[in-house]
C-alpha cells in the first residue's frame, strides 16, 4: 500500500519535486529532452495549452495516467493546483509608496502612502 502510495511510475522523480514549484520550467526542460516527457493521448495543441495557462493540472493529468490517483504525487499537484488557482489574486492586498523630498540645505523627508486594494 505504501509503495504504491509513494510511486513514480514512469515519470522522472527530478520531474516530479522540480514540477511543484515551476511546473512550466520542468515541462519544457523535460519537452527539451533533459529527462523523459511523460507519454500522453492528448494533442499537440492541448498540450501547449495545458502547459500555458494549467501547467500543475497537466502534470496531474499525467501522474494520473502512469500511476493513477492513489498517489501522493497526484493529490500533491491537485492541491497546489487548486491553491494557486484560487490563492494568486489576493497576495497583494495593499501598495506603499514611499517619496522622498530633499530640501535645499540637504535635509530629507520620507513620506509613506499605502494604498489599499
Amino acid at each position: 500500500m505504501m509503495n504504491t502510495f509513494l510511486a513514480t511510475g514512469h515519470i522522472a522523480t527530478w520531474l516530479l519535486l522540480v514540477g511543484l514549484l515551476f511546473p512550466r520550467a520542468a515541462l519544457f526542460m523535460a519537452w527539451l529532452g533533459f529527462g523523459a516527457y511523460p507519454a500522453n493521448n492528448l494533442s499537440d495543441l492541448v498540450n501547449f495549452g495545458l502547459w500555458l495557462f494549467l501547467p500543475r493540472f497537466l502534470m496531474a493529468y499525467y501522474v494520473f495516467l502512469d500511476v493513477g490517483t492513489n498517489n501522493i504525487w497526484f493529490w500533491a499537484y491537485v492541491v497546489t493546483g487548486v491553491v494557486g488557482f484560487f490563492g494568486e489574486s489576493g497576495f497583494v492586498h495593499r501598495r506603499v509608496i514611499r517619496r522622498t523630498r530633499t530640501t535645499r540645505d540637504g535635509e530629507t523627508t520620507t513620506t509613506v502612502e499605502e494604498e489599499v486594494s
